[in-house]
């Protein structure tokens, strides 16, 4: 599964997901908008580097559509909406976990930067016990989020940084 993060205007981004076992999907316009990374980037960097292989991306790439992204070829059929609606409630279940890392990485990774976190995000950090960041999993995350910030801030609107999703895709179906 490749997903296409990329720049549709100031201050504004989508989703792109290509898949192979179901239909592509696209989340436009994406939330949580940030200079350095998008929040959504964020959110497959832990679910890699922490093996989430059931958060909002391994939800998708089990034929889900996270509840917020939307076909880009089929049209929405009542039958695509059941199939999708009972994959959704039957995947997914480390979403709340990755908005947990998600919260925590991002501050420790703006504070390494040099910048202050979002205080939104520095107390999301509170809800994760001490020591639940294993620090070989922390250190990848880190270094991802190093490398897509500098490719995210060099684009121009119109650009785009794919990722490829670390873990093959599962059920899903095309029609």
């Amino acid at each position: 599964m490749l997903v296409v993060f990329a720049r549709i205007g100031v201050r504004r981004y989508e989703v792109r997901v290509h898949r192979e076992l179901a239909t592509d999907l696209l989340m436009s316009p994406a939330p949580g908008w940030n200079d350095l990374v998008p929040h959504d980037l964020v959110h497959l960097v832990v679910e890699h580097r922490f093996g989430l292989r059931d958060g909002i991306f391994g939800q998708l790439a089990a034929g889900g559509n996270a509840w917020t992204f939307v076909p880009t070829q089929e049209q929405r059929t009542r039958a695509w909406a059941r199939r999708v609606e009972r994959r959704n409630r039957a995947r997914g279940t480390q979403i709340g976990r990755s908005e947990q890392l998600a919260s925590a990485v991002l501050p420790v990774w703006l504070r390494r930067r040099g910048l202050a976190p979002d205080p939104a995000h520095a107390a999301a950090t509170s809800t994760l016990p001490e020591g639940d960041l294993d620090t070989r999993d922390l250190e990848l995350a880190l270094a991802d989020l190093d490398e897509l910030s500098t490719r995210w801030q060099a684009l121009a609107v119109g650009g785009s940084v794919e990722v490829e999703w670390p873990w093959p895709e599962v059920g899903g179906s095309r029609r």
